[in-house]
Formats: C-alpha cells, sequence, structure tokens
C-alpha cells in the first residue's frame, strides 16, 4: 500500500478562498458584462421571490428583519412557509431585497432636468437624503437583525 503525500495548505490559500465566496455571495453581478439601453438589465429577483420578499418588507415594522416576517410575507404572499427555502441566506436576503428596491426606486423618486444649475455634491446630498427618508418606517428594526 502506497502512501500518497499532498502538499499542506497554506493559510493565505484559506484567506483567499474565503474572500472569493464571500464575494461571490455578496456581489449579485448580472450575467453580462456591458449596459444598454435597448436590452434592459433581467430583473434582479424572480417574481415568486419578489411577492414573498415585497409582502415581508411589508411586516418588517412589526417583526423586524427576522425569520418571522419573511414566514408571514410567505403566507401573506399565498405561499406555503417552506417557500421561504428559496432564499439561502434567510433574513439577509430580505434585507438586499430593500436595499435593492429602495436604490431602484431613488431613479424614479429623484430626478434632476437638465436646466438645472445644482453641483455634483447638491446632488449627492439630495440623493443621499432621499434614500435615508426611504428608511424611515424600519429604521427602527436596523439593530435588530435576528
Amino acid at each position: 500500500m502506497s502512501v500518497i503525500h499532498r502538499p499542506a495548505l497554506r493559510p493565505h490559500f484559506f484567506r483567499q478562498s474565503s474572500r472569493l465566496s464571500f464575494y461571490r455571495v455578496t456581489c449579485s453581478c448580472s450575467p453580462r458584462a456591458y449596459h444598454s439601453e435597448f436590452h434592459p438589465a433581467p430583473a434582479p429577483f424572480s417574481p415568486i421571490q419578489s411577492a414573498i420578499l415585497s409582502s415581508a418588507l411589508a411586516r418588517v415594522p412589526e417583526h423586524g428583519f427576522s425569520s418571522q416576517a419573511l414566514v408571514l410575507g410567505a403566507k401573506d404572499a399565498g405561499y406555503l412557509e417552506v417557500s421561504v427555502q428559496l432564499f439561502p441566506r434567510g433574513i439577509y436576503d430580505l434585507i438586499n431585497y430593500h436595499l435593492v428596491t429602495q436604490r431602484l426606486a431613488l431613479k424614479e423618486r429623484v430626478q434632476f432636468p437638465a436646466f438645472t444649475k445644482l453641483t455634483t455634491d447638491q446632488k449627492v446630498r439630495s440623493l443621499a437624503l432621499e434614500r435615508l427618508r426611504a428608511n424611515r418606517d424600519i429604521v427602527h428594526q436596523w439593530q435588530g437583525v435576528s
């Protein structure tokens, strides 16, 4: 019987590996690497996921960003409790849904006409304030992620 000797894995391998897997989990990159106004980007969530997550988001002011809000959202959307298995990251998918939908909605809420003489600082301030206002219903739940 022969013994196969394998080189020991170095600690930097694990750091790179975990960094890469963290990037894959947190980055929701689209499959294409270009932007075209003629071919809009696909929706970030499937219709079923959007239905469940939007219903769950309505429960966040009362239940916080919790698995309970996710389960109640599934029930409210007409799905079984087991439907929350569509979200492998659980409540972090709910948080991501809130952040993505608010970012996409910001485009419709704040418009800068071409003839305005706003500086870049003023535009950034306006966008940041509007984005913060979007959290007014759930801001008391940010610390309560469970």
